[in-house]
């Protein structure tokens, strides 16, 4: 009996050292991809998958100079839609396009403490694959609550730059693919005295509408519920589509999933909300109305749509206080 304890405390032992490796080289993982992010240039082919429809895009990447991000995404299916940013801020797009293309992240922009993503997610070493013919080590970042999804990433071996992305939902489904079919990384020596990028003609300037928040009456909309691990990580303020009114916008991140709350006032007392799941995005609406005031309440984001719906639910006007002079 005494022999079977120490037998099984020494498995437990070695377990618990293997996840503890596991878990500390994952972190290193995820360091050098978030170096990559702001260091490697390159150019390739991906395929995005999402809601069983396929679309094929060209990205060349470079860092400039001044350390800036310049990315351009040229569709090559169908119309030849491009996109051109600049850390991240789309720049310019086809007139035509929505803007899909546009809110493609090839990995989340901001960086993510490997502390707090393992108090919301299991970081699992799944060994090594091949994508796009480069070898690649295989994460996976399996969610510890019902508030978020399974995320599997396959990092390039020699820059650890990402080559693909696979988002399941609770019952293992794929939601969407993001996967490099062609790949050429760009050495820094080269990448300096390469020409930077430049979108063609037919890229349309976009108008930075978008101001700093900046309330201006007593009211202030604000959700009573948000999915534990999910952080505001900027709140703006941009002119209705018929330039009517405002629109808020309050971003949310846990690092890996993001969720936008929007919130429009609105006249039109018969207009109904709504709850639908477009491949990996949850879109959930209502409408509120509170201390003589009706909103439109928006949530978008690649969450379950039952945390949608919560967060919704659970918006509230509070009333600000009054500063006198």
């Amino acid at each position: 009996m005494q022999l079977k304890a120490l037998c099984l405390g020494a498995v437990l032992s070695l377990s618990a050292a293997q996840v503890f490796a596991e878990q500390s080289e994952a972190a290193q993982w995820l360091q050098r991809l978030q170096e990559s992010q702001t260091e490697q240039a390159y150019q390739g082919t991906f395929v995005y998958e999402r809601k069983g429809a396929f679309s094929t895009h060209q990205v060349q990447r470079q860092v400039d100079v001044q350390g800036r991000l310049l990315e351009h995404f040229v569709q090559l299916n169908g119309p030849a839609h491009e996109v051109f940013r600049v850390d991240g801020r789309v720049q310019c797009m086809s007139s035509a396009m929505s803007d899909q293309l546009a809110q493609v992240d090839l990995w989340p922009a901001q960086q993510i403490a490997m502390q707090h993503l393992e108090r919301w997610y299991e970081p699992r070493l799944l060994g090594n694959a091949r994508v796009a013919g480069h070898i690649t080590t295989v994460l996976l970042f399996a969610p510890r609550d019902q508030h978020r999804y399974p995320v599997e990433i396959h990092l390039e071996r020699d820059t650890a730059t990402l080559l693909k992305s696979l988002l399941f939902n609770e019952q293992g489904q794929l939601l969407e693919r993001l996967q490099f079919v062609q790949f050429q990384k760009i050495p820094s020596h080269m990448a300096e005295t390469q020409t930077l990028i430049q979108p063609s003609a037919d890229c349309v300037a976009v108008a930075d509408q978008t101001e700093i928040l900046a309330i201006t009456n007593t009211t202030n909309w604000s959700a009573g519920w948000i999915p534990p691990g999910f952080m505001l990580l900027n709140s703006h303020s941009k002119k209705s589509v018929d330039r009517s009114g405002n629109v808020i916008s309050q971003v949310y991140s846990d690092g890996l999933a993001h969720f936008t709350v929007f919130t429009e006032n609105i006249d039109n007392l018969e207009i109904d909300g709504g709850r639908r799941q477009l491949g990996p995005t949850a879109v959930v609406s209502r409408k509120v109305t509170q201390a003589d005031e009706t909103v439109m309440v928006t949530v978008v984001g690649e969450i379950p749509l039952g945390s949608a719906e919560r967060v919704a639910l659970s918006m509230r006007a509070v009333q600000q206080e009054q500063v006198d002079d």
